[in-house]
């Protein structure tokens, strides 16, 4: 069902309830979008220059995640209130102008994002993937290749009227015909790479946004960056018609988080859990590759709470609603969780199931004591499910609460430049 029903702003007039229940549009939208208009859903307000099209998908992509989200939380015993207002998104159709509005509006910079959400205006950021370069470029490529295969289908009616035989005519058609199905696969590929972009973005941004909005989380709480990605992670979901959540995690993210556990690159919990910003590389590993590194590797820490641990993370949801300014993070961990190590040693332990035994590197295999970080980890004596409790000092600095949170680096997956017949 699609729940993307447009409004106008001239419906928009005839209906005030719709025009004022959402979040305000921040004033300074219209100098960064002029022909602004806003389409409503039952649950959102999309504000929009882009495409019908693509308002109607993220408006059903909107509207898929939040039912989807809202009954898995709702059956984890997790907070799931509607708050009786429309949600609020804003969808550039360029991505210049989206990128100028995030760092002069909202002091965003990261350059990898293709969206974020702003707490404290309760609002989520998007732009139309068509507007990117990548997808500019694979036009181009595609518009190339179209260019020559008509060339070359010219030139092979022309060889029809001439003295060569019907087989070396014959063949050179076939060669057209092959180019013409490479174009076809390249084409689909774009049209997928575009559309799964924006379904990814949309639910993982979504995903935040319903966190903070419909109780879960609070822009005046704690909220440590690997507990905001790890969740809109862990939600994610190649199809919005098949809801994502802890039980599963999307191929790419997984791919991702298998190889850092193969060649034993996983970062401790400790450090983990007190991150206060994105990585930014170093070595052979671009900043890009480790800011995917962390997104899944939250994730997966994430799982292993909700899975393993249900009622210590619904605590620590709590917890970090009501944490006071000057708290620190991994006190406020280890007072639900029990102390980090034996967290760690836990996880661990759950970790080696994750990876199924064929897929195993022989350099798996012959580890006796998988270690984090070239430290051991010693099998635990039990298994307990609740391990003794011993909290730490906190810290003496806080962890901020990000005015918007970055957002995933997603980038398209587009087609090659495939030689022209």
């Amino acid at each position: 069902m699609l729940h993307a029903l447009v409004l106008t702003l001239a419906a928009l007039a005839q209906d005030p309830a719709a025009a004022v229940s959402s979040p305000p549009i921040p004033d300074a939208l219209a100098t960064y979008m002029p022909k602004a208009e806003r389409h409503a859903s039952d649950h959102f307000l999309v504000v929009s220059d882009a495409p019908p099209a693509a308002i109607a998908n993220t408006l059903n992509a909107l509207e898929r995640t939040r039912t989807s989200l809202l009954a898995d939380l709702a059956a984890r015993g997790l907070p799931a209130t509607d708050p009786g207002v429309r949600h609020l998104a804003i969808l550039f159709s360029d991505e210049g102008a989206f990128r100028r509005f995030a760092r002069e509006v909202d002091g965003q910079t990261l350059a990898t994002t293709l969206g974020y959400y702003q707490p404290s205006g309760r609002r989520l950021q998007l732009f139309d993937p068509e507007s990117t370069d990548a997808v500019r470029a694979a036009d181009a490529t595609i518009a190339k290749n179209e260019a020559a295969i008509k060339a070359r289908q010219d030139a092979v009616n022309r060889m029809r009227g001439s003295r060569l035989s019907r087989q070396e005519a014959a063949v050179a058609q076939r060669e057209v015909d092959q180019a013409r199905a490479k174009l076809a696969s390249q084409r689909a590929q774009r049209e997928a790479a575009v559309d799964d972009s924006l379904k990814v973005v949309v639910v993982h941004e979504a995903t935040h946004q319903m966190l903070f909005e419909c109780g879960a989380q609070s822009p005046t709480g704690l909220n440590p960056l690997w507990l905001a990605e790890g969740l809109a992670v862990g939600y994610e979901t190649d199809d919005v018609r098949r809801p994502g959540g802890p039980s599963s995690m999307r191929d790419e993210r997984f791919g991702t988080f298998r190889k850092a556990l193969l060649a034993n690159g996983l970062m401790p919990v400790r450090l983990l859990v007190t991150a206060r910003v994105l990585p930014s590389g170093g070595g052979t590993q671009t900043a890009l590759q480790a800011q995917e590194d962390f997104y899944a590797q939250s994730c997966m820490l994430v799982r292993w709470c909700m899975l393993e641990r249900p009622a210590e993370f619904k605590a620590f949801l709590a917890a970090c609603r009501e944490a006071k300014p000057g708290e620190a993070p991994d006190a406020i961990f280890e007072g639900c969780f029990g102390s980090i190590e034996s967290v760690q040693r836990s996880y661990v332990l759950w970790l080696r199931e994750q990876v199924p035994e064929s897929e195993r590197t022989e350099s798996f295999k012959s580890v006796e004591r998988w270690t984090i970080d070239g430290r051991s980890v010693p099998e635990p004596a039990g298994t307990s499910k609740n391990p003794e409790k011993a909290p730490t000092p906190p810290s003496s600095q806080a962890e901020p609460t990000p005015s918007a949170l970055p957002g995933a680096p997603l980038p398209a997956k587009l087609p090659n430049n495939a030689p022209a017949p």
